[in-house]
């Protein structure tokens, strides 16, 4: 009689075995992520309902929703660690990418981690909590900078390097600049030398997609070095705002202020006068037709929500 010989599979038959079953868990749970995801979409104030009817806690059912409403990472599920928590762990990182980047960048920034291999299908739960602790720690940097800023903006003048250094963003800016200035970026031989000058670029705010905008107060013989600033600065030039004459008669405007617009990110049109070239009129205006944060470059100003530099 024959002895049978047992069927032993190597190390290397297990692991593509187990690897098959981890891919099984794997698909399940982005289906079940869906599946939660569209019940709660259909079933409109139902999620207690529906939670207590599939025996999980409402804290439970928020996370599963917040993996499938995710379309970042069930767009690239194939990159994803095979686990709930740390599904989870990257859908917390997702959205704060987003409140912090917008969703353009934000979701570029994020997708970047998958490209780059700092998140991989083996990335465990503690490895995404590192990731989003780091993300803390440059928020609460930035805070620090900011409260440091906010309050020496009332005990003496905010210079331009120091908001360059700070990191801080504006997505609307009005900058009254000295004749001096305007001289010195006159005999620039390079429009590009401006900004390295006076560095206003780097300001810019972060998300692209949102209206920005960039108001030059100078008088009207240096109109031809606003625009070469906004140019320097990345901004399109978009209109000149003049005071009304009087009459329909040409006059010589060289000496009076005007205002030179600039902007960038989606276009905004707008209709809006100026009551005067009054800095108070400027900041009116500006609310009216920008988008926070607010910067004012050029004098002291004791507006609610606006940071001012003097240089």
């Amino acid at each position: 009689m024959k002895t049978q010989i047992p069927n032993i599979m190597s190390i290397d038959d297990h692991v593509i075995k187990i690897n098959l079953a981890k891919n099984k868990v794997k698909n399940s749970i982005f289906e079940m992520a869906d599946a939660i995801t569209n019940a709660l979409n259909q079933l409109e104030n139902r999620q207690v309902e529906l939670a207590q009817k599939l025996g999980m806690s409402n804290g439970t059912l928020s996370k599963w929703h917040s993996i499938g409403s995710n379309n970042n990472i069930m767009e690239i599920r194939e990159l994803a660690p095979p686990s709930f928590d740390s599904l989870y762990q990257l859908s917390v990182l997702d959205n704060q990418y987003y409140k912090y980047y917008g969703k353009e960048k934000g979701g570029e920034k994020f997708v970047k981690l998958f490209k780059n291999k700092v998140v991989t299908p083996l990335s465990q739960r503690n490895d995404i909590k590192k990731i989003i602790k780091l993300h803390k720690q440059k928020l609460n940097s930035q805070n620090v900078s900011t409260k440091m800023l906010e309050n020496q903006k009332f005990n003496s003048e905010i210079k331009l390097s120091i908001l360059v250094k700070s990191k801080l963003h504006f997505n609307t800016i009005i900058i009254i600049p000295s004749d001096n200035q305007i001289d010195k970026w006159k005999n620039f031989s390079s429009k590009e030398d401006i900004n390295f000058d006076y560095p206003i670029r780097s300001l810019e705010g972060l998300d692209k997609n949102i209206f920005q905008q960039c108001l030059i107060k100078v008088k009207a013989k240096h109109i031809d070095a606003s625009i070469n600033c906004l140019n320097s600065w990345g901004y399109k030039y978009n209109k000149i705002m003049a005071p009304k004459q009087p009459k329909s008669g040409l006059v010589d405007l060289s000496s009076k202020f005007v205002l030179v617009v600039g902007s960038k990110g989606l276009s905004k049109n707008n209709r809006l006068t100026i009551k005067s070239d009054q800095s108070t009129d400027l900041i009116d205006y500006a609310k009216k037709t920008g988008n926070r944060p607010f910067l004012f470059i050029g004098e002291v100003v004791n507006e609610k929500n606006w940071m001012y530099c003097i240089n």
